[in-house]
């Protein structure tokens, strides 16, 4: 890569796996860089469930940046094999079981409340979750060997910006000072560090209409749920792939259960509520007496070493006051974030580095590019809202949260075969392909489809609604979604 004429002095706050990409990608390029980061690693985080669409992106980074140490962290097998001592798991897909109320372990000959769809073709090319505490700090070390200059368990205490001289002036918690600063990278993800400091705005905002919290931490001995159906003498034999090898959720009326499991014996939990929902949502110990499978799976686990307590959450949504400003710029789980239900997090995160990292390497002038981008990310989480959302009106019926659910499955279908098609120096699609006006209809539809279902508090008619949804999707459709004869396995979906 050609290093940039005169290139600039970058400030990142946050060093988490994006700031810590971003900065490596950066400093490659002959930036000054440094990582404020106001803790240290190894930490435990949450956000673990990666996506083929994370993957694709991080991939067209390590081409187009030379970053070949990182290629293992794209596929299961040769992470596995490349860096075993960088905790992962496999996901070969999205797995879904919905429960009833006192239900054993069960499956059912048509699969009337399982619903497995597949995203990768095999382990050795599987997907992954990240044990973010071990990714993240050797990304955070990766970034310092490569240059960047990291500043752990330190915060930005002030922020001032020099109109003429159109540099910042930082001084950190620690009374370290760095001066002519050209532009900040806000990548600390809720803090909203940046928006907080400058006070700045962004006109028009929205509000999302995702209303959820999380109660979660990570436990040892948590049984495999393939075991205890199979335990069960229950059917597994049409399963495209094992639901425990996969972003593995347990669904309820107003609530879900995410289970991803790592290969050191830790997996991560999380119970996500619905606070719209006409009932109180359980909490842990009321969704263990009422869903005894769930119990079951759990009656042998004990809290793993970072979280001996479960950690609650306010609500989970939330939206920056503003994206960027005169010589700053955030990333996008800083801009905003909805939900963990479609595990879209680290795409749409890597999707800002690589946005955020052209623009400033390539534009000479980049200002109003990195505005569109601002208003970019704001219009994705929208359409994410809408994506998730949608789901939860409609969760308390099997058939009606599956057909809706194949609007995401749709748009990233879509993106990521658009990103294969793609060359190295073409400018990518927007994610989830929000910037194509037919996409972004189909899911407004889908959306208001939704909606009116929801209103109506019956979910009747599912097959009606399958329908409609699978004429909203047919033109994008490309792999047969929404389909009942399948019988909610989807062994074929995986683009790789």
């Amino acid at each position: 890569m050609t290093p940039v004429a005169n290139a600039k002095s970058v400030v990142i706050i946050g060093g988490g796996f994006s700031g810590s990409l971003l900065g490596a990608i950066l400093v490659r390029a002959g930036f000054t860089v440094t990582i404020v980061d106001r803790g240290q690693h190894p930490r435990f985080t949450i956000g673990e469930s990666s996506t083929p669409t994370a993957g694709f992106i991080l991939k067209a980074l390590i081409r187009k940046y030379n970053l070949p140490e990182l290629l293992p962290l794209t596929q299961y097998g040769l992470w596995k094999e490349t860096y075993p001592h960088i905790s992962c798991g496999l996901k070969r897909g999205f797995s879904y079981f919905f429960h009833q109320p006192g239900a054993l372990p069960q499956t059912t000959a048509d699969h009337a409340r399982e619903l497995l769809v597949a995203a990768s073709s095999s382990n050795a090319t599987s997907d992954t979750h990240w044990y973010r505490q071990d990714v993240d700090a050797f990304l955070f070390d990766y970034a310092a060997e490569n240059g960047v200059r990291c500043i752990s368990n330190a915060e930005i205490a002030d922020a001032n910006f020099d109109h003429q001289r159109q540099t910042w002036t930082i001084r950190l918690s620690s009374e370290l000072i760095i001066d002519e600063v050209d532009w900040v990278i806000d990548a600390s993800g809720a803090a909203e560090v940046m928006s907080r400091l400058t006070g700045e705005t962004t006109a028009d905002r929205f509000e999302l209409t995702t209303n959820t919290s999380a109660q979660f931490g990570h436990f040892q001995n948590v049984r495999a749920y393939d075991d205890l159906l199979t335990g069960a003498k229950m059917d597994v034999s049409t399963f495209p792939f094992s639901s425990d090898a996969a972003a593995q959720h347990h669904v309820f009326d107003s609530q879900w259960l995410w289970s991803l499991r790592f290969d050191n014996g830790i997996t991560s939990l999380g119970l996500v509520s619905n606070l719209n929902a006409t009932s109180e949502p359980a909490g842990w110990q009321g969704m263990l007496e009422r869903y005894p499978a769930v119990q079951a799976m759990l009656r042998e686990a004990s809290p793993a070493m970072a979280t001996p307590q479960l950690l609650q959450s306010g609500r989970l949504q939330r939206l920056a006051s503003s994206g960027g400003g005169m010589g700053w710029v955030a990333l996008p789980h800083t801009i905003g974030f909805v939900d963990p239900l479609h595990s879209t997090g680290i795409a749409h995160s890597l999707s800002g580095v690589e946005r955020v990292a052209e623009i400033l390497i390539r534009d000479t002038d980049p200002v109003g590019q990195l505005k569109q981008y601002e208003d970019a990310v704001f219009n994705e989480l929208r359409i994410i809202d809408m994506l998730i959302s949608g789901c939860y009106k409609l969760m308390a019926s099997k058939r009606h949260f599956e057909a809706y659910s194949m609007l995401y499955f749709t748009a990233a279908h879509n993106y990521e075969t658009q990103r294969m098609a793609l060359e190295v120096d073409q400018a990518p699609p927007g994610i989830f392909l929000s910037d194509d006006a037919q996409m972004v209809d189909l899911i407004e539809q889908g959306f208001q489809l939704a909606c009116s279902e929801g209103r109506s508090g019956k979910l009747s008619e599912p097959g009606l609604f399958e329908a409609r949804i699978r004429d909203l999707i047919n033109p994008f459709d490309q792999i047969g979604l929404c389909n009942p004869a399948v019988h909610s396995m989807y062994g074929y979906t995986a683009i790789l």
